[in-house]
This record gives structure tokens, C-alpha cells and sequence, in this order.
């Protein structure tokens, strides 16, 4: 397992083109569990108010069992995430790309001007919210229903193995709390940001065989799109999600 994290840091590529074709690989699995459990024992630990001296005191205790529910949710969004992908590297796989790009940055904005109709403007009931957030999704059920499992399993293998990344991440960020360096923190948390978003676009450019501008916005948008299904999810009453979201 020590090997395949170091893969997967030092060349994501190599550990994209070895993600097994027809099953889950266990290794990438305990990367996963790992890298979320690091990040769940960080914030549960670290004080509430820091790097943020400004935060307000949680309304409810933050224990272990609040962090244990709310990485409950976790599996939903990396789930939610690699459909998204799939179905952005399906549609990006042809067709004129300016077309297709404007079509996938509509389809990743209107879940957020759904949300801001909801509850900033009150403009339609809860129902109509859950029918509106049900016909987005519709699109990804039609774009991955026709990926096989030599699609689906190497790049759910890469998703989760692609997560060790997050144990040096939060390492750094224990340290950093440690020392009550509030910026080193900040810095931290951009550079590891970066560094996993480099590092999924090589290898999703590696499983797909797409053009690296495709591969990309292919997995930036996809990571947009993880966010408005947390949001959508808070709203309609998934208690804890956006903790798993931010902090998992």
C-alpha cells in the first residue's frame, strides 16, 4: 500500500495506466479510507477557531461522533464526483469543444442558479427544489449508462488511490496546527489543492486518452459539480454533508 501511495504522488500517470480494468483495487480503497480518516482526526482535534480566530462558536459539540456522521456522507460525494467525471470525459470524448464546453459549464452552473433561486429567493417550494435537482442529474445517467466496467473501474480506482495524496496534505497541516501557524496552514491547504487537482487531471488525461484542456475542465468541473450536490443536498435536510464536503 506504501508503494501505490507513492505512485500516486510521485506519478500519477503510471498509477492511472496501472488502476486494474474489471475490479476494485483494495489498495486504493485503504489509500481512500485512510487519506479521509487523517483529515476526519485533523479537524476533530484542531481547535475550532483556528486558522480562522474570527469563527464563531459551534452551536452544537464538535466531537468524534459529530466528525464520524458527517464523513458519513463522504462515499455520496466521491461517488457523486466520479460520475460527474465519467460523464464530462464521455461528453468531452467528441463533438466540436467549444460547444461542448459551453454545454458542460451551463450544465455545472444551473445546479448553483437553482440553489440561489431556493433559498435566497424563495422563488419555488421545497418539492419543486428536489424535482429541479433530480432533472440535473438526469443528463449523467445517459452519458455513463453506455460506460463498461473497463470505463467505470479504472477510473473509480484512480479517484480513490488519487486520495493519498491527502495523508502528506495532512501531515502538513497537523504540523502547522501544532505550531499555531495560522498562514502556513492557509498555504498548506492552497498548495495541496493544486497539487491533487494536478495530479487528477494527468491521470484522468491518462485513462481517457483525451487532449489535456478536456481532460481538465473535465475534472474541475466535475469537482464544481461535487460542490453544488453537497449544497443541494444541504438544502433539501442532509444534515452533516457540508462538513464532509469542506473538511473530509
Amino acid at each position: 500500500m506504501l508503494k501505490a501511495a507513492w505512485l500516486f504522488a510521485r506519478s500519477p500517470a503510471r498509477a492511472a495506466r496501472g488502476s486494474p480494468k474489471n475490479r476494485l483495487d483494495l489498495n486504493c480503497l485503504w489509500l481512500y479510507l485512510l487519506a479521509t480518516a487523517a483529515f476526519m482526526l485533523l479537524f476533530w482535534l484542531k481547535p475550532f477557531d483556528f486558522p480562522d480566530r474570527t469563527a464563531p462558536i459551534p452551536y452544537e459539540m464538535q466531537d468524534f461522533a459529530y466528525w464520524l456522521k458527517a464523513e458519513l456522507w463522504q462515499p455520496v460525494l466521491e461517488g457523486g464526483w466520479v460520475v460527474f467525471m465519467l460523464g464530462l470525459l464521455q461528453f468531452f470524448a467528441s463533438g466540436t469543444w467549444p460547444v461542448k464546453l459551453a454545454t458542460a459549464v451551463l450544465l455545472t452552473a444551473s445546479p448553483f442558479i437553482l440553489i440561489g433561486a431556493y433559498a435566497q429567493m424563495h422563488a419555488f417550494p421545497y418539492w419543486a427544489f428536489a424535482a429541479g435537482c433530480s432533472v440535473w442529474l438526469v443528463p449523467f445517467y445517459y452519458l455513463t449508462a453506455k460506460a463498461g466496467p473497463q470505463r467505470w473501474w479504472p477510473l473509480i480506482n484512480f479517484s480513490l488511490g488519487v486520495n493519498a495524496i491527502g495523508l502528506p496534505i495532512a501531515g502538513l497541516l497537523s504540523i502547522a496546527a501544532l505550531l499555531d501557524q495560522a498562514e502556513a496552514f492557509k498555504a498548506v491547504q492552497i498548495a495541496g489543492g493544486l497539487w491533487l487537482l494536478g495530479a487528477t487531471t494527468l491521470g484522468v488525461r491518462e485513462l481517457s486518452g483525451l487532449r489535456l484542456p478536456r481532460a481538465f475542465m473535465a475534472v474541475i468541473l466535475s469537482a464544481f459539480m461535487q460542490f453544488a450536490l453537497a449544497f443541494c443536498l444541504h438544502f433539501l435536510g442532509a444534515k452533516g454533508v457540508l462538513k464532509a464536503l469542506f473538511y473530509g
